[in-house]
């Protein structure tokens, strides 16, 4: 009697354990965790060059940045004053020389700052978790994970880049993630 008890005992720790999921395969919603705890710390974005402090835009030519840095004002991250005006001479064109300061507003976009420029987010994504993740096993402790990310554009989103790779509001992103016996999946960099 006492060996079948000890049976007993042994088949349910079998089950608990088989159940717990012991083994070492990665599931997608484990890999949808670890990628979006990854993205807290490791943001994904796009980013461009602005520049600032004096600035001169022709009329024609540069209509496009200046609206693009007039709505930047309006939505009050930046602030413009025009220094000079010049009509050029036998021309419907004219120069501008704006003083363009950022303000407190634009600090949580603003990457890097040099004297002349900075770089700013135009772009940011997030995990879509409804999308799901692709998973493939590279190896016993090592697997792929493919996922959505979605796309929200920042107000500086007109100083972007426009091209073909700018046409989606999606992208897809492969992570690596390693197998440790102590703390389980997590991704690697």
């Amino acid at each position: 009697m006492a060996i079948s008890i000890r049976l007993l005992v042994a088949l349910c720790l079998v089950a608990i354990l088989g159940a717990c999921g012991s083994d070492k395969s990665l599931s997608e919603r484990v890999a949808l965790g670890e990628i979006g705890f990854f993205m807290e710390s490791n943001p994904v974005y796009e980013t461009a060059e602005i520049d600032y402090g004096e600035v001169k835009f022709s009329q024609k030519q540069d209509a496009d940045l200046l609206a693009a840095y007039e709505a930047l004002e309006k939505d009050g991250y930046v602030t413009m004053e025009l220094l000079k005006e010049r009509k050029r001479f036998l021309s419907k064109d004219s120069t501008f020389v704006y003083l363009i300061k950022l303000t407190d507003k634009s600090i949580p976009f603003v990457l890097e700052k040099t004297e002349k420029r900075a770089t700013v987010k135009t772009a940011t994504y997030a995990l879509d978790e409804d999308g799901g993740a692709h998973i493939e096993q590279t190896g016993k402790n090592r697997a792929k994970a493919t996922v959505t990310l979605s796309k929200s554009e920042t107000d500086f989103a007109d100083f972007a880049e426009k091209g073909a790779d700018n046409n989606a509001s999606f992208i897809k992103k492969s992570y690596s993630l390693r197998f440790h016996s102590e703390t389980g999946w997590g991704v690697t960099k």
